[in-house]
């Protein structure tokens, strides 16, 4: 590899070291050269591995370790990780650039008679690749790496194992089909059922209003990680609103005329979440509690529930009800009740 000077700065922190090398910059001997080219090698190793944690952040969305903590200690090893590779000189680059800046401080290499290459006491044809493990100092921080992921994967189980404990949760982060209607009315209908018996109104206009705002479940709002939202009823983040939220735009009618505004909107862990937030929404708000007297009469509870002001568009009432009264919807329900 060539002279192989220890820089000043052996840390990432190491600012005095820095320092000195800013100072011996003014000099521009051999030595200085040597040490700046490390540094930028350093710059760049830092550049590389930055780039494969982004390339894996959506690996880890769903890790407990995914907080602003562990990413600031795994920033810190990183940073030294990349001066550890400049320091051993691993990538070449430093070597290039001192070629390029004073082509007579590279020593090199004498040539090296071949047996003098193989490993004492082996024979070339016996050589096994799992007889000698690496134990060098630059492997370090990949142990280190190993020994957090591996910390990181033991909690996912443990937190999987605790969460299967909970039929509710479980349930409904495996039973998502929304490839047809019939499929987004058979697995909405159960959740469906419970909060309707909650709110006492009738189940089928639930199904047939979360239809409306998701498209079938095709249109339900992403997270920025790409995740799905389970907001079925397109409910909005209010100054009330603790958890997550997706700010996207939608189309609202203002005057008669259709307006495109951003709005935050709410973001659950799945569908039993979803239908528990809605069920609270309706129940709590006073506005709609002309909507909650309407009972089982599905087709004037969203007509009151329109009226209410839950959605701006003129013919929402309308269009829930000729869902929720097509040939088709019907006969689904009424299949899935049967088998229930």
């Amino acid at each position: 590899m060539g002279n192989q000077t220890v820089t000043q700065a052996s840390n990432y922190f190491d600012l005095q070291g820095l320092e000195q090398l800013r100072q011996k910059t003014k000099t521009n001997d051999k030595e200085t050269i040597r040490e700046v080219a490390n540094q930028f090698e350093s710059m760049f190793a830092s550049m590389l591995i930055k780039s494969m944690r982004e390339a894996n952040a959506a690996f880890e969305t769903e890790s407990p370790f995914n907080n602003q903590q562990t990413k600031f200690y795994t920033d810190m090893q990183d940073k030294q990780l990349a001066v550890d590779i400049s320091r051993h000189g691993s990538l070449g680059l430093a070597d290039a650039l001192v070629r390029q800046l004073d082509p007579t401080s590279i020593v090199r290499p004498q040539s090296v008679p071949q047996e003098q290459l193989m490993m004492p006491e082996q024979e070339p044809e016996m050589m096994s690749l799992t007889t000698k493990e690496n134990t060098t100092d630059f492997k370090k921080p990949d142990q280190l790496q190993a020994s957090l992921q591996t910390k990181i994967n033991d909690s996912a189980l443990q937190h999987k194992a605790e969460s299967a404990d909970d039929v509710n949760t479980n349930a409904n982060a495996q039973k998502v089909d929304f490839s047809s209607p019939s499929s987004f009315i058979a697995t909405l209908l159960p959740y469906a059922q419970k909060a309707a018996k909650s709110l006492g109104i009738s189940p089928e206009v639930l199904v047939a209003q979360s239809a409306l705002e998701t498209g079938w479940g095709k249109k339900v709002l992403q997270t920025a990680n790409q995740q799905s939202s389970f907001n079925l009823f397109n409910i909005k983040s209010h100054n009330s609103w603790q958890g997550e939220s997706v700010n996207k735009s939608s189309l609202e009618v203002e005057d008669g005329v259709g307006v495109q505004r951003r709005s935050n909107f709410r973001v659950y862990e799945n569908l039993h979440e979803s239908f528990k937030d809605y069920t609270n929404f309706i129940s709590n708000n006073k506005r709609y509690e002309q909507a909650l007297q309407q009972g089982d009469n599905a087709d004037r509870y969203i007509e009151e529930l329109q009226q209410a002001g839950y959605a701006t568009d003129p013919q929402y009432a309308d269009k829930i009800k000729a869902i929720m009264n097509s040939d088709n919807f019907q006969s689904v329900v009424a299949g899935d009740n049967n088998n229930g």
